[in-house]
C-alpha cells in the first residue's frame, strides 16, 4: 500500500511549471514516487484553483499551452478532498492557532485529518507550523515516506 501525503500548491506547481522554481530536484523525486504509486498524494479542492491561477497569471503560457497544462493537471494521479464542513472547521482552527491563511491551513488540516505528512516548499508556512508532527519542508523530504 502506498504512503499517503498531502502537498500544497508550492510543491504541486513545480510539477507543472519548472521555470524559475526552487527545489525542482526534490519535487521531481516526489513526482516520480507519485507516478510509481509509491505515494498517494491528497490535496484539498482549493489546489486546482490555486494552480490554475498561477498558470494563468504567472506562467505566461499561450492559450493552447494553458489548456494543455490544465489537461495535464487533471490527468495527474492525486486524490482531491472536497470542502467538507469538518475539514473546513479544522482549517479554521489551524489558521487561528498558527496565524496562517485559511487557504494554507486547509492543506495542514487535511494532513491532520488523514494522519499523514504534509509537504510544503513555502518556508514561511513551514516555519509557522513545523511544531506539528505532520509538517515537512520539501527540502528535507527524502525518498519514500
Amino acid at each position: 500500500m502506498a504512503a499517503k501525503i498531502v502537498v500544497d500548491t508550492s510543491v504541486f506547481i513545480k510539477w507543472v511549471k519548472t521555470r524559475d522554481e526552487e527545489f525542482l530536484e526534490e519535487s521531481r523525486r516526489l513526482l516520480v514516487e507519485l507516478e510509481a504509486h509509491a505515494v498517494e498524494v491528497h490535496v484539498p479542492a482549493l489546489l486546482l484553483y490555486e494552480v490554475g491561477n498561477i498558470l494563468l497569471l504567472k506562467a505566461r503560457l499561450s492559450a493552447p499551452n494553458l489548456a494543455r497544462a490544465i489537461e495535464h493537471l487533471e490527468a495527474m494521479p492525486f486524490k482531491i478532498a472536497p470542502p467538507a464542513t469538518p475539514l473546513l472547521k479544522r482549517a479554521a482552527r489551524v489558521g487561528r492557532r498558527f496565524g496562517v491563511t485559511f487557504y494554507d491551513a486547509s492543506f495542514v488540516a487535511l494532513a491532520m485529518e488523514l494522519d499523514c505528512p504534509f509537504v510544503t516548499a513555502d518556508r514561511g508556512l513551514y516555519e509557522r507550523t513545523r511544531t506539528l508532527p505532520q509538517v515537512r519542508h520539501l527540502a528535507d523530504v527524502g525518498a519514500t515516506f
